[in-house]
């Protein structure tokens, strides 16, 4: 099977290795029904959430958790990153424990995966073109060897209809497809991922609005629309509270990313 297709069976998802150059600037990750991998190697990263500021070489985040932004990473010039995304059963296959108890905002992954200093030694010795690849392998290798916890499997799917409707499905229906009760429903997906359906449903939504920017929608009113939310006020609210910033803000952040797309109109 070819590499990249094996990464996607396995619930390895997007994978960066990048180097920042320039001047220091913040980059906040952006709201997403994923876990991820953060690992520098260079010097150790720069790290806000939750109004705290902690430096580390390589992190572990879980998924996002009410009441908290997404955290915040300061790049600074040559500082070569890599960056994995993994989907929530293969984040706790890897890690040995339910993602509800791992940190929305990072945990030194050192503490959860004694591996991955040798990996970042290893990454670090690669040409930088060569980087992505190696990590994607040395992921799949983890993975075959990783146990299977005794975590139900019904939050998983829960939470994949959840990303693949948007968010724009309703906790009574999302039970009837998963064959529970809205309130068992609840209860699993707090146990296993440490979130409830109607805030994965919110960080699913503003995810979809945020991918709708970055494929060049002509308005903010239209994404709004177009991402089920009341209208435009509601989503400057979510990008508020999930994110800490605006929508025009967020773009002149990261505009040099879109580079090629027609950004919305305020």
């Amino acid at each position: 099977m070819e590499l990249r297709q094996a990464c996607r069976a396995a619930g390895i998802g997007t994978v960066a290795a990048s180097e920042h150059t320039g001047r220091p600037r913040l980059h906040r990750a952006l709201p997403a029904l994923s876990a991820r991998l953060v690992v520098s190697l260079g010097t150790p990263m720069d790290i806000r959430y939750g109004g705290h500021a902690r430096t580390m070489q390589a992190v572990v985040a879980g998924l996002m958790r009410p009441g908290v932004a997404t955290p915040s990473l300061t790049l600074r010039p040559h500082q070569p990153i890599v960056y994995v995304d993994l989907s929530p059963m293969a984040a706790q296959r890897l890690v040995g424990v339910p993602l509800s108890e791992v940190d929305a905002g990072g945990t030194g992954a050192d503490v959860l995966l004694p591996w991955v200093s040798r990996l970042c030694e290893e990454l670090a010795d690669q040409p930088a073109d060569q980087r992505e690849s190696l990590l994607r392998i040395r992921l799949l290798e983890r993975l075959e060897e990783a146990a299977r916890l005794d975590v139900s499997r019904d939050a998983f799917e829960a939470l994949k209809i959840i990303g693949l409707s948007r968010g724009q499905m309703s906790v009574e229906e999302l039970a009837r497809r998963v064959h529970l009760s809205p309130r068992r429903l609840r209860h699993v997906m707090r146990s296993a991922l440490g979130v409830g359906p109607k805030f994965a449903s919110r960080v699913a939504r503003l995810s979809a609005a945020v991918s709708r920017a970055g494929q060049g929608a002509d308005s903010w009113a239209r994404i709004a629309a177009e991402s089920a939310y009341h209208d435009q006020s509601h989503l400057v609210r979510d990008f508020h509270d999930l994110m800490q910033t605006t929508p025009t803000a967020w773009l002149a952040e990261e505009g040099r990313n879109l580079q090629g797309r027609r950004h919305p109109s305020p």
